[in-house]
């Protein structure tokens, strides 16, 4: 059964110049949480922990943040950011930046299928928003699947798996009214292993033919 996996969105890269006068800051965090806002945008709170800087700020639209070492500060986005926190001090300066998406669950009526036929598998999913069919597309090409908007044959299924939408390894983190069904068939399964697999995922139910 494949697994429908959202990457992760959160991204953190530290890096150092020094100017001669000593070592530059060490950024020990540097935090967005939550790193996944769903709608139009909200609030995440940024955190930090820094050694050997006098002054930290951070961009874009925040500047100086206090205390340089260690502290939050919270921020309204709109739209997929990255944040750089800079640390500056008498050896220089170093960087780390940290990553929120915000996905787009509107309209939540969009329906696709991804057939993969070496796995014997297929699935229909509908309720989508944009951002989660985007990704689930890119995923079925990855798996080696085919994508089309036509729902998923029944001759010769074995069973169907009804999965949560966001439950864990489903690649769906916005679209709370989406529907996945993972359809099943032999020789790759039988009922019984088709049941099986099915139920490695907490709240799934399954059907048999």
């Amino acid at each position: 059964m494949s697994r429908w996996v959202l990457t992760g969105s959160l991204v953190f890269a530290a890096c150092g110049s020094g100017s001669g006068g000593g070592a530059a800051p060490v950024v020990q965090a540097f935090v967005a949480a939550p790193t996944t806002v769903i709608g139009d945008g909200g609030v995440v709170n940024l955190s930090w922990s820094v050694s050997g800087a006098s002054t930290v700020s951070i961009a874009p639209g925040i500047g100086q943040v206090t205390p340089p070492a260690a502290g939050s500060v919270s921020t309204h986005v709109s739209g997929t950011s990255a944040f750089t926190l800079t640390a500056s001090g008498s050896g220089g300066n170093s960087t780390a930046t940290a990553a929120v998406e915000v996905c787009d669950p509107a309209p939540a009526s969009l329906t696709g299928m991804c057939a993969i036929h070496a796995a014997g598998q297929c699935v229909d999913f509908s309720g989508l928003g944009s951002s989660d069919r985007d990704s689930l597309v890119a995923y079925c090409t990855q798996l080696g699947g085919r994508w089309g908007d036509a729902a998923c044959p029944t001759a010769g299924r074995v069973g169907t798996c009804q999965t949560p939408p966001l439950g864990p390894r489903t690649g769906i983190s916005c679209s709370t009214t989406a529907v996945i069904l993972e359809r099943y068939y032999p020789p790759n399964y039988t009922t019984t292993s088709a049941q099986s697999i099915c139920a490695t995922v907490s709240g799934s139910v399954f059907t048999p033919g």
